[in-house]
């Protein structure tokens, strides 16, 4: 019963939009536009060399030479296994969903398990350094708080990553066959992979949009579309927060908030990555949660 309820809500949601679009085509077909002109802007140019190269370098096992090199100061200070270093240093540079693109490629490549790999996923949650720079910038318009709120909702991670310390880890030795890979035929291998997640992270973003815009038609309080917006789709969110005439705290914190738990985009974004490596989505769920509360903290104790 509770499931046909739960399927004729979904079914009703999606006429009620139908219809939106067709009375309101113009400003959806721009809500569309803007979301691709973003993806192709911010999103592809960053996560798809990411993607290829991460492919690549995991293919010729450069996971091994990193860990020989950063593992042993991680094992100390987290009790990291190689895959869980791996991630961690590669998801800080890249960025979510890439967290999620690297464990999955493991799990398949039978280098980690599903359990450390959801583990892995909850604390390895960094959004792109230089599209946190970007925007943060241009709401805030002042270097230090923008530096002061990455540098919260980096080390929030190491906190997570530390609560996990005494968790035990398989630590399956990253294989290393002899044979090396043909180039050519690896290279098509990843950029084939790399295009078909970034059309699903599109299809996602577009949706996402087309949602917020959806019920902003309903909803007319611009704080009240922001929180929605951000809490949906972190980089609508983060540019209606831009447009609020708030005091510089109140963006801080909201800025903050969007951040830490990073819309239910990227959640379905991460979600639909990991779904063919059947790993459990509830842990990264739950350390965003705990990420939002931990990081706004943080925020209040030092403002």
């Amino acid at each position: 019963m509770k499931k046909f309820f739960k399927n004729d809500i979904y079914l009703l949601i999606i006429l009620i939009f139908i219809v939106l679009i067709f009375k309101n085509n113009i400003l959806f077909k721009q809500t569309i536009l803007s979301c691709c002109f973003i993806f192709f802007e911010q999103v592809f140019p960053t996560l798809l060399p990411m993607f290829i190269i991460n492919d690549l370098l995991i293919e010729y096992h450069f996971t091994k030479y990193l860990n020989a090199l950063l593992h042993p100061f991680f094992y100390k200070l987290f009790s990291f296994s190689n895959a869980a270093t791996y991630t961690f240093i590669m998801s800080i540079f890249s960025g979510t969903p890439t967290n999620g693109y690297i464990v999955t490629k493991l799990v398949t490549e039978q280098n980690l398990c599903r359990k450390d790999a959801s583990i892995i996923l909850s604390y390895s949650f960094f959004l792109n350094p230089l599209f946190l720079y970007n925007m943060l910038q241009a709401i805030l318009k002042d270097s230090y708080l923008t530096f002061k709120i990455i540098a919260i909702t980096y080390s929030v991670n190491l906190i997570i990553a530390f609560y996990f310390r005494k968790y035990p880890y398989q630590n399956i030795e990253l294989k290393n066959e002899d044979i090396i890979p043909n180039f050519a035929k690896a290279l098509t291998s990843s950029i084939k992979h790399a295009f078909s997640v970034l059309t699903n992270i599109l299809g996602t973003m577009i949706f996402y949009f087309i949602l917020c815009e959806g019920i902003n038609l309903f909803w007319k309080n611009a704080l009240l579309n922001c929180l929605l917006n951000g809490f949906l789709e972190v980089t609508g969110g983060l540019a209606k927060l831009n447009q609020l005439n708030l005091n510089l705290l109140a963006k801080e914190f909201l800025a903050l908030v969007f951040i830490s738990f990073g819309g239910l985009s990227i959640h379905s974004q991460i979600k639909s990555i990991i779904l063919d490596a059947n790993i459990s989505f509830k842990t990264f769920f739950k350390a965003r949660v705990i990420h939002l509360i931990l990081s706004t903290t943080i925020l209040i104790i030092t403002s």
